[in-house]
């Protein structure tokens, strides 16, 4: 081994002591500022990668120099998404959950609203929300109330779903 993995790892070591004994603080206030399990991890996530770029800064892993770095990055970033959040086009649940039957004949707008309606509800409401809203997968997230990875989940299995059983119902015909 050579001096420099030896450094790497030692660094790595310091580093997972640090991210160990802060994570915990960095989602509290997080969560504290954004009123959302989810976004507070992924705030706490980003802090932590803000606080690996900036590590060699620090002189102790666990100090108090390392708490109030780690501290004031989750609040930075946990603002950083409220303000981000705010920005953004919110449409409510409420308007965005009725999907627009497509032009076309009416026995296709059946098909779709009977394959929607085999869908479980998170799905359905995040298909719906994608397509018939024109809601981006981080919007569709913001109003579900979930983290961008789940959202992209619900639509990509829901749009799989859907082709599934539109297909089926197709060939039945």
């Amino acid at each position: 081994m050579t001096s420099t993995d030896t450094g790497a790892t030692d660094l790595r070591t310091r580093f997972e002591q640090t991210y160990q004994a802060y994570h915990a603080l960095m989602f509290r206030l997080a969560r504290d500022i954004l009123q959302d399990d989810d976004l507070a991890e992924d705030a706490a996530a980003d802090a932590a990668v803000k606080l690996w770029e900036h590590y060699d800064c620090l002189t102790e892993p666990t100090g108090p120099q390392a708490k109030r770095f780690a501290a004031v990055l989750a609040e930075h970033r946990a603002i950083d998404l409220l303000r981000k959040r705010k920005r953004e086009r919110f449409v409510p649940l409420e308007e965005a959950a009725e999907l627009h039957a497509p032009a076309g004949d009416p026995e296709g707008r059946l098909d779709i609203a009977a394959a929607l309606n085999k869908l479980p509800n998170e799905q359905r409401t995040a298909v719906q929300l994608a397509l018939a809203c024109g809601l981006t997968a981080r919007q569709t997230a913001q109003t579900l109330g979930c983290t961008l990875s789940k959202a992209e989940k619900l639509i990509s299995r829901g749009k799989a779903a859907l082709r599934k059983e539109l297909e089926v119902g197709y060939h039945d015909r």
